[in-house]
């Protein structure tokens, strides 16, 4: 009687274990890790000082893949606080602010943001 009972737990364990990893499958079907490239841009930061500070930003500005200025500096720190990005705010706008925008902001394509976008 009772190694019947434990069969029947350890069926019943197996069955679920089962149902949540297909169920895990249906819903991660197609949604494989993303690999981002950095496109061709011209780069306006080449041999310029890191930007510790984004103090008196203007936030009418739209910053595009390649800029550098505290504007810049501004949308990294965005990205750490808003988004749990890593990003090291130097005011550069290279690939690994693109690839964080990307990845964490959802817009696909896109080489420029507003900052308003991200009050």
């Amino acid at each position: 009687m009772k190694n019947k009972m434990v069969v029947i737990v350890l069926i019943l364990i197996l069955a679920v274990v089962g149902f949540m990893i297909i169920r895990n499958r249906k819903l991660t079907k197609g949604k494989a890790d993303k690999v981002y490239e950095c496109p061709d841009f011209e780069s306006k930061y080449e041999g310029k000082e890191a930007i510790k500070s984004s103090e008196g930003v203007d936030l009418e500005k739209t910053v595009t893949l390649g800029d550098y200025g505290k504007e810049v500096a501004y949308l990294q720190e965005r990205l750490n606080k808003q988004y749990g990005a890593s990003l090291d705010v130097d005011g550069k706008f290279g690939c690994d602010t693109h690839f964080s925008l990307l990845e964490l902001s959802g817009l696909e394509g896109s080489d420029s943001i507003d900052l308003n976008d991200l009050k």
